[in-house]
């Protein structure tokens, strides 16, 4: 017998994630406001390393499975964005429903939005994304996608983000005795079952450059989500 969530329960779980996700983002604005207005400070730059951290966890934590470009039941994926070539390392990938407030496009707040954590040297971290209410074409995978690069759009999220790490669990096994640990390469690791696959890490370390010290953050990457109707079933 299958089981899943009322509607009522649904609409109760979609309310607190808006909401959640509503507040992380008042936070990085407000943050980001503060930082600019004021002098640079050790307070200030915790603010903003922990700002950033919430944001991203919230978006996460708001990720679904998308109603187009379905790619089996993952929320959270790896794709290559468009204007990226086979021969680069795909980006950490996910949906919203309902995109942050500032993810503006020309006719107004964005919404099913397909978004992309894009870090770049001497840049920062911010997030690449489109919409599916955009004018898009089928690409080579079959994906409904923007036409040229030049049609993705860019927000920054924070220009002081120096370094990603990538988290996994060390997959050797000598014998009964399990000799894994956490590893944390700077890219992507290759599948070792599919050649041209990378592993989507279970966690990211972010480390923040600052003036007086660098801090880090870990970033939890949800594996379980929603179907896209909303209900998440259960055998019983």
């Amino acid at each position: 017998m299958k089981k899943g969530f009322s509607m009522l329960e649904v609409l109760v779980a979609l309310a607190i994630g808006g909401l959640l996700l509503v507040s992380s983002t008042d936070l990085l604005v407000s943050i980001s406001k503060r930082w600019v207005e004021g002098p640079s400070s050790k307070d200030a730059f915790d603010a903003h390393v922990n700002g950033v951290s919430r944001f991203l966890v919230a978006v996460m934590e708001e990720a679904t499975v998308p109603t187009l470009n379905s790619n089996g039941n993952q929320a959270i994926d790896l794709r290559r964005p468009v204007g990226f070539s086979e021969s680069e390392d795909p980006l950490i990938h996910f949906y919203l429903r309902e995109a942050p407030p500032f993810f503006v496009w020309p006719k107004g707040p964005a919404n099913r939005v397909h978004a992309y954590l894009y870090f770049e040297d001497g840049e920062g971290l911010s997030i690449a994304w489109f919409s599916e209410l955009q004018e898009l074409e089928k690409n080579e995978e079959g994906e409904m996608v923007p036409e040229d690069e030049e049609e993705m759009f860019k927000t920054l999220i924070s220009p002081f983000c120096e370094t990603i790490h990538y988290c996994y669990y060390g997959d050797e096994d000598d014998g009964e005795l399990d000799i894994r640990e956490w590893e944390y390469p700077t890219d992507l690791r290759e599948s070792e079952k599919t050649e041209g696959k990378f592993q989507l890490p279970a966690f990211l370390k972010l480390v923040f450059r600052g003036e007086e010290e660098d801090l880090d953050r870990t970033i939890t990457i949800p594996v379980e989500r929603l179907s896209p109707n909303g209900l998440k079933e259960e055998s019983q």
